[in-house]
């Protein structure tokens, strides 16, 4: 595999082109993320949106009645937030680090593969273990990952999009079976020039994040392969993995 920052994710999310590829994600997409969180959190909820980026899930979240923070380790993607959400609680940090009480919420969200990122497996650890501080005894925390599965079943090594700003987005991925990790490298071409970005990634498989979530305080109550409700399988591409606090 060809090397890439363990530190990736500190400036990866700064990059324009990053904003512009989220922001102009499909807003179906959204709604359906969006609703079927409302269907798992309590109405009036405490949530938190970690990693949050530009407030695609927290501000949406936020007009259906929820009191909504978020956190993301990215001060560009979070000035979009606070621009579309001023009200909401956005605060610029690190997970394995939360700036907020104990028991601060009664849900946490990490949505579209925002989990993983560290080089270590006990940084992962030390992330859930701040998830689990700031839950209420009894909170939701929702992960949404890809199924490492399916994405070995129908691994691309190179594969190429048109984004709708009319650059060519290109992609050559490597799957280390060693270390379970991704390592993925984009190129934005368009009349501006070429433009990379890489990041690398720990998939772990849904009964790894099993144990993970077991070990952190956290119980397995549902597993689902998308956000229209559907059960995990091989064949389904995501990993939307429902857990909750063990009662005090």
């Amino acid at each position: 595999m060809s090397e890439v920052d363990p530190h990736w994710y500190e400036s990866f999310f700064e990059s324009g082109d990053w904003i512009e590829l989220v922001t102009t994600r499909d807003p179906e997409g959204t709604e359906l993320e969006v609703s079927f969180l409302a269907e798992r959190i309590p109405a009036g909820s405490r949530v938190l949106d970690l990693a949050c980026g530009t407030g695609r899930v927290a501000i949406p979240l936020a007009r259906r009645g929820y009191t909504v923070a978020g956190l993301d380790i990215s001060q560009r993607s979070l000035d979009v937030a606070r621009r579309d959400g001023p009200e909401l609680d956005l605060r610029h940090g690190d997970m394995r680090e939360l700036p907020w009480d104990d028991a601060s919420f009664d849900a946490v969200v990490n949505i579209w593969t925002a989990f993983g990122y560290f080089p270590t497996q006990a940084e992962d650890e030390r992330a859930l273990a701040e998830v689990v501080r700031v839950l209420e005894p009894g909170g939701i925390f929702v992960l949404d990952t890809v199924n490492q599965a399916a994405l070995l079943r129908r691994f691309e090594p190179r594969s190429w999009s048109e984004l709708g700003s009319g650059t060519v987005l290109l992609e050559r991925r490597d799957y280390d079976v060693l270390t379970g990790r991704v390592q993925a490298h984009w190129s934005f071409v368009d009349a501006r020039g070429r433009r990379e970005l890489s990041f690398d990634h720990r998939v772990y498989t849904i009964a790894e994040y099993g144990e993970l979530l077991a070990r952190a305080g956290l119980r397995v109550v549902d597993v689902f392969g998308d956000f229209d409700g559907v059960p995990a399988s091989v064949d389904t591409w995501r990993a939307l993995i429902v857990s909750q606090r063990d009662a005090a």
